[in-house]
């Protein structure tokens, strides 16, 4: 199956798998690369480039096929220098998503890798493609993690970015089997990135009991939290869910939610 981006990243089939915070990790990437897809080592799971680094060369001796690295910009401290290990080991494919890019893609471009960029509106996807991105992810408001602020549906953003953009499009958000893959297509993708779906799979790191869960759950057991630090995230409803939203109803601070969505309540 060929589209631009099969030929752009040099895979079989226009799958990707999404950045995932404390999941995106060799096993897992490069089992999705193998197969055909693309598979992305998340850089945020580690802590030092040396653990990155030993990942991604963790990740050769499992597959001969491309894997690359998702960077999210603009988090709780710097990625620069995971950028430069990245670099270093001449990763050819690297996606950024969060903050504005602007200063990692000097590196990116003077190193020949393949650039892609994750973007919750039509407005930064053009900023992407102005900074030289060569090609984009565009999250839907369906999608698992941060969809951004907008509320537009997946539907609505591929079809406008698609027609506005010269550079491909992939979509993401609510995508999990073939039938909605055909559906981004024919909206004008030409790739489709997954998170929570590959989540579920053997070689993902999450423990059985999480998984069991999200198999169960329905289109009603999500929630979206951190709306008012206008960091608005999908989550799994729970009672930490809950109780976030009912701080955030009274006023609360990131200090006063860290206890719960803070790195180390997350890990735990």
């Amino acid at each position: 199956m060929k589209t631009r981006m099969t030929e752009l990243l040099g895979v079989r089939y226009p799958i990707i798998q999404g950045g995932l915070q404390g999941l995106g990790r060799a096993d897992l990437a490069a089992a999705v690369s193998d197969a055909g897809g693309l598979g992305l080592i998340t850089a945020g799971c580690f802590d030092t480039c040396a653990e990155l680094e030993a990942e991604i060369l963790h990740a050769r001796t499992l597959t001969d096929k491309p894997v690359g690295v998702n960077i999210s910009i603009g988090t709780r401290r710097t990625m620069s220098d995971f950028l430069d290990c990245i670099c270093d080991l001449g990763v050819g494919i690297i996606f950024t998503s969060g903050h504005n890019p602007e200063s990692f893609v000097d590196r990116i471009k003077r190193f020949g890798m393949k650039w892609v960029h994750v973007v919750p509106a039509v407005r930064f996807a053009h900023k992407a493609q102005d900074l030289g991105a060569d090609a984009v992810v565009v999250v839907g408001f369906e999608a698992g993690g941060h969809p951004g602020m907008d509320d537009v549906a997946l539907s609505v953003l591929v079809r406008k970015a698609s027609v506005e953009l010269s550079i491909p499009v992939i979509a993401a958000g609510g995508i999990s089997d073939g039938r909605s893959m055909i559906a981004a297509l024919a909206w004008g993708a030409e790739g489709v990135q997954l998170g929570t779906r590959f989540v579920l799979t053997r070689e993902s790191a999450l423990h059985p009991i999480m998984k069991e869960c999200l198999q169960q759950a329905t289109e009603h057991d999500t929630i979206m939290i951190e709306r008012s630090l206008r960091k608005s995230r999908r989550v799994l409803r729970t009672t930490q869910a809950e109780a976030v939203i009912a701080l955030e109803r009274d006023g609360a601070t990131f200090e006063q939610l860290k206890h719960i969505i803070g790195g180390e309540a997350y890990l735990e």
